[in-house]
């Protein structure tokens, strides 16, 4: 009787292991576990004395304990490559801030005489995330929502609240208010017009975390606004790598432009030097160059760029030289887009010289310019000028340009 009452607690010891370990290690995570779980022990062997064999609850234990430690180390992976892109990585509550500062924004532009005011039915979260992580992405949501914008938020606890009742031999338990009925009778005695649900969710598999939020309106469950939020089109996703990813919202104005045939319009003021080979004892000529560009942008990303413009040439040396270049530009932005690089461009240019009575000509040109960042850029060209006679000498031949731009 003893031996057997001993191996009773054996077993339920054995079991409660792997769940104190998890009550006794708060998470420091979004994602739980965060100490791996104690492993069960070995199979006893039947032959030594004093043991029994294993039990079924004990099988049961230690299978538990297995997929419990697996799952743990699923879970650090996952943890360890949070929503990566590139060579960096950003938290994922920063992503969660980032993307409710979205939805600020967007609700802010909503008729809030129809929302307001809202109350906070649910935010619920992906099986994979904590219960504290879903109290920060509450928290967060609430508090932004109430400071900057125009709802007016009340707390529904009814709405959370769990229930129990007896239904003819069942007991039966409910969370929350389950009937339409129900939710306008608690609007109505909130004094609301409508209820605020949300959903966070994380894909490891993807990297990507998605909020999802609606309101509903409290009469008759209308979807009054919804939209879903991941993290690859908020500004989170800049900051880890610059690449510019175009949200949805971007997209349907791009197209809307498209249609209505609304250019894309720049401009390129520019200084710089031009030089252009000239067969008479005193050599080539240099002068100096102030030109003016008018683009437009078109293509995919708009990575293509044609402009047209007119450059004046100036040399008030012994061969003096006075001229302007007037033609036509087509260049490429060589890279994606980036918020953080440089924007490199190359194209060609043909144009005409003129310069009076003598010496007008065609020019063909090889562009490599350089944006540093927004207004300020740099380049050059390598040129061939078809001769002419100018002064008593040939005038032409490869020259080269160079040159510094301001852009808008």
């Amino acid at each position: 009787m003893t031996q057997k009452f001993t191996t009773l607690i054996w077993c339920v010891c054995a079991m409660l292991t792997p769940g104190l370990a998890f009550a006794q290690n708060e998470p420091e995570s979004p994602f739980d576990p965060v100490d791996p779980p104690a492993e069960a022990s070995p199979a006893q062997d039947p032959n030594q004395p004093g043991l029994t064999s294993d039990t079924g609850d004990e099988v049961a234990a230690k299978q538990k304990a297995d997929n419990d430690l697996q799952r743990f180390y699923d879970v650090r992976e996952s943890v360890q490559r949070q929503i990566q892109s590139g060579q960096e990585a950003i938290h994922i509550y920063q992503l969660v801030e980032e993307m409710v500062d979205e939805v600020v924004s967007d609700v802010s532009e909503l008729n809030s005489s129809v929302l307001s005011p809202s109350a906070i039915r649910s935010v619920g979260l992906s099986p994979n995330l904590s219960k504290s992580f879903g109290e920060f992405v509450e928290a967060t949501l609430v508090s932004a929502l109430a400071n900057k914008s125009d709802l007016t938020l009340k707390v529904c606890t009814a709405c959370q609240s769990l229930r129990s009742r007896v239904e003819g031999s069942d007991w039966v338990v409910t969370l929350g208010l389950t009937q339409q009925e129900d939710l306008r009778r608690e609007a109505q005695r909130l004094g609301v017009k409508s209820f605020l649900d949300a959903k966070f969710s994380f894909f490891p598999g993807a990297n990507i975390v998605a909020l999802n939020v609606r309101f509903t309106a409290a009469d008759d469950g209308r979807v009054l606004w919804s939209e879903t939020y991941r993290s690859d089109a908020t500004t989170a996703s800049i900051l880890r790598s610059g690449d510019r990813v175009v949200s949805r919202v971007e997209r349907v104005k791009e197209l809307e432009r498209l249609l209505e045939a609304r250019p894309y319009y720049g401009h390129i003021l520019y200084v710089g030097a031009s030089y252009i080979p000239h067969d008479s004892p005193a050599g080539g000529i240099t002068g100096a160059a102030l030109g003016y560009r008018l683009y437009e942008k078109f293509g995919q990303d708009r990575r293509w760029m044609f402009g047209i413009g007119a450059e004046g040439f100036a040399n008030f040396g012994p061969n003096a030289l006075l001229g302007s270049f007037v033609g036509a530009t087509l260049n490429y932005e060589i890279f994606e887009p980036n918020l953080k690089r440089p924007i490199y461009r190359a194209g060609g240019t043909v144009s005409g010289f003129f310069a009076g009575t003598e010496g007008n000509s065609v020019a063909f040109q090889a562009d490599f310019d350089v944006s540093l960042q927004f207004r300020l850029g740099a380049g050059i060209s390598a040129m061939y000028f078809l001769p002419v006679t100018f002064a008593g000498a040939d005038l032409g031949g490869f020259g080269y340009k160079v040159r510094a731009s301001f852009n808008w």
